[in-house]
C-alpha cells in the first residue's frame, strides 16, 4: 500500500459453507482513479463489494480505506470513513420525492443521524447542495416526483447522485448502467466522468464498452481470484482474460 492508495485489499477470503467465493483477493486501488472490476457471472464481484462495505464479514484478510483499517466495521461506520456505494438493484426511498431522497443522503453526510425532525435550516448549505446535484443529474424537472414513479434510467441516475452527494471520497458502483439503452448508457458515462471530481470510483460493470471508456485500471475476477490487473490495453491483450470471456464478451475485448 502506498500513500496514493485509496483502497487496499489484502488477501481477502470468504466462503459460504464449503464453497469458497473469494479466494485471496489483493488489490491496491489508486486514489482519484476509476478502477473497474470485471469478470464472468459468479466470479464473486458483488460479494467482494459486500465485504468491502461491511455487509458481509471476512473469513480472513484486511481492508484499508485511505490508510484506515476498516476490516469488520459495520456499513454505516465504513461510510463515515468516506466510502459510499450504489447497488445492482436500485436502493431508493420509493415514496419520497427525488429532492427528498437527495436531502436524506446529504443530511446523513452532514451527520444529522436520524434526527430528521430537525429543521433543515440548521444545516447551512445543505439545500443548495441538493439543488446543485439535481441540476447536475438533469433531474430538476423531476424534483417533486416520487422515486418509484421515475423511469428506470432516472432511478439509476438518482442512485448515482445519492452516492455522490454524501461527500465520500471513494465510491463503489455496482453495474451503474445495467438495463439502460445505449443512449442512456452514454449519458450515465458522461455524468460519472463529469461528477467524479477527483473521487476514486470502483465499478463493477458487464458492459465492456463502458469499462474501456471510463477505467484507468481494470482488474479481472474469475472464480474468486484476480487473474489480471492493469491498464485497459494490458488487460485487453491478456490471454487468461480472453479465456475467461468465452463467446460474445471475448469478442468485445478485441
Amino acid at each position: 500500500m502506498t500513500e496514493n492508495t485509496a483502497l487496499a485489499l489484502e488477501d481477502l477470503h470468504k466462503s459460504f459453507g464449503a464453497t469458497a467465493i473469494i479466494r485471496g483477493v489483493s488489490l491496491d486501488i489508486r486514489a482519484g482513479s476509476c478502477h473497474a472490476i470485471i469478470g464472468p457471472n459468479g466470479a464473486g464481484k458483488s460479494t467482494l463489494f459486500h465485504l468491502i462495505t461491511g455487509r458481509l464479514k471476512l473469513d480472513r484478510g484486511r481492508i484499508r480505506l485511505a490508510g484506515h483499517d476498516i476490516t469488520g466495521l459495520s456499513p454505516h461506520r465504513v461510510f463515515r470513513h468516506g466510502l459510499a456505494r450504489s447497488f445492482q438493484v436500485t436502493s431508493l426511498f420509493p415514496r419520497l420525492s427525488v429532492f427528498e431522497n437527495l436531502r436524506v443522503a446529504a443530511m446523513w453526510q452532514a451527520r444529522c443521524g436520524h434526527a430528521y425532525w430537525r429543521s433543515v435550516a440548521g444545516y447551512p448549505g445543505l439545500h443548495g447542495r441538493v439543488l446543485d446535484m439535481l441540476e447536475n443529474l438533469h433531474l430538476t424537472p423531476r424534483r417533486n416526483v416520487p422515486a418509484a414513479a421515475l423511469a428506470y434510467a432516472e432511478q439509476r441516475t438518482l442512485e448515482i447522485g445519492l452516492a455522490l452527494i454524501g461527500g465520500a471520497h471513494t465510491i463503489l458502483l455496482d453495474e451503474p448502467t445495467a438495463g439502460m439503452s445505449r443512449a442512456e448508457t452514454e449519458r450515465a458515462v458522461a455524468l460519472l466522468r463529469r461528477l467524479a471530481g477527483g473521487r476514486t470510483l470502483v465499478l463493477i460493470e458487464h458492459d465492456l464498452s463502458v469499462v474501456f471508456d471510463l477505467a484507468d485500471t481494470i482488474s479481472v475476477l474469475a472464480e474468486g481470484q484476480v487473474i489480471a490487473s492493469g491498464s485497459p490495453q494490458t488487460v485487453r491483450g491478456d490471454a487468461a482474460v480472453r479465456a475467461a470471456y468465452l463467446g460474445t464478451a471475448a469478442e468485445d475485448l478485441a
